[in-house]
């Protein structure tokens, strides 16, 4: 059907209007910034197609329409934090600012969330640490619906693991990965568009290989091989089994079962000037990343790059042109703006510039 060009504040406002009619201004706001974040920088399986799905289960009262934080335990550069069932995006990014406050005073800090939901991209966490001189960590699990390698009993999520390293400029280095060969959302977008998925990204339920989308989202993802089982495993472990949330093949499916998840997340800091001259890092960083970035390429690649390169680039382009968008999704949003009596006539035009 074809691709939509739209300023990433005519997005934005959209979003949030039809989020707002459910959810608390302030919420809609945190949870909108996210999805955009991953529009911006390309990863649209996480982007504005969740406003649909993350609003299905919010009128099924799976998701608390309000986010209400409690501290379950609060110790001096940790803590553990009930998020009620509330939004997972709203708690992780108070998690995360918390995490930065007392990494601040302390050098490091560790945050857990239980009783949560899915938090959309993690980088959206972890450069927040970044762009205040901080390494930051961001994990979680997710529905139970990947392979252990060599499995055909689903027992883990797609569970990714993000750092992110500021490198005393707009660059970020960020590493932003899921477990799996592929992210659920990528399937369920291929679902929507129509589009056939390649054949080692999942399997059926019966454990054949499969092109078709709906047949993958019945059955299972593949992980990333044996080395992302086992990390998959180990972040399962530390967002799961420590932060007191479900945990294994004890997450029920986003989009399937119609229980609440109880994610758990697990969120971090380094204060980099408690271990080195902030100036003396800064320094070493750009030496690393001209190391990478100056590698002669192999046959068959134009550069190297450094983690989150490709995203950070297309962050910049995206800003400047607008968000390349396909027209099905947007068209979805439209369709359930009106469902919630907004007033689309302001957004309607851009239908009419399909690229």
């Amino acid at each position: 059907m074809g691709k939509i060009i739209i300023k990433e504040d005519i997005l934005s406002s959209l979003c949030v209007e039809v989020f707002s009619c459910k959810v608390p201004l302030h919420e809609a706001k945190i949870i909108v910034d996210n999805l955009i974040e991953a529009e911006l920088t390309g990863v649209s399986s996480h982007g504005v197609t969740k406003v649909f799905d993350y609003l299905v289960r919010q009128e099924k009262n799976l998701i608390s329409a309000t986010t209400e934080i409690e501290a379950e335990r609060d110790e001096i550069t940790t803590f553990t934090w009930n998020a009620h069932n509330g939004w997972g995006a709203v708690a992780g990014k108070q998690a995360m600012q918390e995490c930065i406050e007392r990494g601040k005073l302390y050098g490091v800090s560790f945050g857990a969330v239980n009783h949560s939901n899915h938090f959309g991209i993690a980088s959206y966490y972890t450069k927040m640490a970044a762009k205040k001189d901080m390494i930051g960590f961001a994990f979680t699990n997710s529905s139970s619906l990947m392979v252990p390698y060599g499995g055909k009993t689903p027992s883990l999520g797609t569970n990714p693991i993000c750092i992110s390293i500021p490198t005393g400029t707009d660059v970020i280095v960020t590493l932003d990965m899921s477990t799996a060969i592929t992210a659920r959302g990528r399937i369920n977008l291929a679902q929507k568009l129509n589009q056939k998925i390649p054949n080692n990204w999942a399997i059926t339920a019966d454990g054949n290989e499969t092109t078709d989308p709906t047949e993958a989202l019945q059955g299972y993802i593949l992980p990333m091989g044996a080395k992302g089982s086992g990390l998959a495993i180990m972040v399962d472990i530390i967002t799961g089994v420590l932060t007191g949330a479900n945990f294994g093949s004890g997450v029920p499916r986003q989009y399937e079962e119609d229980i609440p998840q109880n994610l758990g997340h697990l969120f971090g800091t380094i204060d980099i000037s408690k271990f080195i001259d902030l100036d003396d890092f800064y320094k070493n960083m750009k030496d690393r990343i001209d190391q990478i970035v100056n590698s002669e390429p192999m046959e068959g690649f134009n550069r190297v790059m450094y983690p989150g390169q490709i995203e950070h680039e297309r962050k910049c382009e995206q800003l400047e042109k607008g968000i390349e968008l396909d027209k099905e999704i947007y068209l979805e949003l439209i369709s359930l703006a009106k469902k919630y009596n907004v007033n689309v006539e302001q957004y309607e035009h851009i239908l009419n510039e399909v690229r």
